[in-house]
């Protein structure tokens, strides 16, 4: 039976989604404007054989994820993603410091992904319940651009995130009890 004979049925909204990151403190889900769903490719390997050719599915990437952000003054958008970045590793030239064993420190995967802590898009209902969990795992963000000044515009300043990850777990959520921010409601 198609989704418009029965007003139970109601298909998902483009507009109804919370991006959430639960590693960065002062972080709002409504600064958020915009995010690609994760997606994936398969490669394939051929083989011919006897004027055929046989095609095998090969390994499984996924495909980046573009967060865009509306860069606030409350909280300060950059000034949260530049904090992330720091507790990923980076040091900024003049603060360059050394580790613990005297070596200087980098990025590395363990505190890029724990400075995100748990990425995830949730798509919700008109009532704000989530229907479904897209959660990153291991996500970083791989690029960052905070946006372009000009006099002639009105335009909202945009923060736009490449983010990686190793993969992605789908999770629906049949008649949940969670409220839209993750919390009993």
């Amino acid at each position: 039976m198609p989704f418009w004979t029965s007003p139970a049925a109601e298909p998902k909204r483009q507009h109804r989604f919370l991006v959430m990151f639960s590693g960065i403190p002062g972080f709002q889900p409504y600064i958020a404007k915009a995010a690609t769903k994760p997606s994936f490719e398969v490669s394939e390997t051929e083989h011919k054989f006897l004027g055929n050719t046989y095609y095998y599915p090969g390994s499984l990437t996924w495909n980046e994820v573009t967060i865009t952000l509306v860069n606030t003054t409350s909280p300060d958008g950059q000034a949260l993603l530049l904090d992330a970045l720091e507790k990923s590793g980076y040091l900024f030239p003049p603060e360059q410091r050394e580790a613990v064993d005297g070596a200087p420190g980098t990025l590395n995967k363990t505190d890029s992904t724990d400075s995100l802590g748990y990425v995830t898009i949730r798509e919700i209902d008109g009532d704000g319940k989530p229907l479904d969990v897209w959660t990153l795992r291991n996500a970083f963000i791989k690029s960052c651009t905070f946006g372009d000044l000009d006099y002639d515009g009105d335009d909202l300043l945009n923060i736009e995130i490449g983010m990686r990850y190793d993969w992605a777990q789908y999770t629906p959520i049949a008649h949940s009890t969670l409220g839209p921010f993750g919390t009993g409601g």
